[in-house]
């Protein structure tokens, strides 16, 4: 059982929501007597958190499993930016090939009504029956989980989907087995800059080693983007689209930016696809 902050990890004090060094879940975990034993690697609000907090878990979570593999892995973590760090889970954590879940809460464990505890009986469960992903308690009070490497955001009652167009990618094989060791030991991760699929998008110039072209099928190939994307590549910048469906006509703007040089990722949500960059 790992713990990383967010609202599970948090108490109510005159109307504001802290996080605590030490989780209110943790006297109702060692009330379960299910042979926990627990990490608390780092102690982040999930709407501030950064790549390097979400490699420093999985590191802190590689290296306990390295010593002594469990039955299966319980993180809490905080729901705001759960599916981006469930989509890195899956990449580093697939090559121990045991069952792990993400949960967390939309009301803190202290207040009436949180579903803390519920998400923490519905992901033991599915730890005990070997299943993997995000559990989550939907707005109609139903547990639920979903695939880590299908997750998508939640919305805006807090539930989180499923991409529809998800392919079926090991990534327990050697390719991801090397790329999540690589990562766990960087020092200095990938700087990505993610480009929306809006209208003149904003473009920096600068700082980033990697770029993630978010077109939603057809390609987002405005103006001043495909010649961008020629003399990125030109440099040595990867260059990546996605979502991108993986069987279907492909748009005149999408083939625009592949001539340029931009990698498609089919079968990943835009979620997938960041993890993706800043893993492999």
């Amino acid at each position: 059982m790992t713990a990383s902050g967010g609202t599970v990890s948090s108490s109510v004090s005159d109307g504001l929501v802290k996080l605590e060094s030490r989780s209110p879940v943790l006297s109702y975990l060692a009330r379960l007597d299910d042979g926990f034993e627990f990490i608390s690697p780092a102690n982040y609000s999930s709407e501030n958190a950064r790549p390097e907090d979400y490699r420093d878990v999985l590191k802190a979570i590689s290296e306990a499993c390295e010593k002594s593999l469990p039955d299966g892995i319980i993180i809490l973590h905080g729901t705001d930016t759960m599916a981006y760090f469930a989509q890195i889970a899956v990449r580093v954590l697939s090559r121990f090939a045991i069952p792990f879940v993400i949960t967390g809460s939309k009301i803190p464990p202290d207040s009436e009504g949180t579903d803390a505890f519920k998400n923490i009986d519905f992901a033991v469960r599915q730890v005990k029956e070997g299943n993997s992903g995000i559990v989550f308690t939907t707005h109609e009070g139903v547990p639920a989980i979903v695939p880590a490497d299908k997750v998508t955001s939640p919305d805006i009652y807090g539930d989180y989907g499923v991409w529809p167009d998800s392919a079926d990618i090991d990534f327990s094989g050697e390719r991801y087995k090397r790329a999540a060791e690589a990562f766990l030991a960087s020092e200095t991760l990938h700087r990505i800059q993610v480009i929306p699929a809006a209208p003149t998008p904003g473009i920096l110039d600068e700082g980033f080693d990697t770029v993630l072209i978010t077109c939603h099928h057809s390609g987002t190939a405005d103006v001043k983007l495909v010649p961008k994307v020629r003399k990125w590549r030109a440099k040595g910048i990867r260059c990546f689209m996605a979502p991108v469906p993986r069987n279907s006509n492909i748009y005149e703007s999408r083939a625009m930016l592949e001539a340029a040089g931009a990698e498609a990722l089919p079968g990943m949500p835009p979620e997938g696809a960041w993890a993706e960059a800043l893993v492999t």
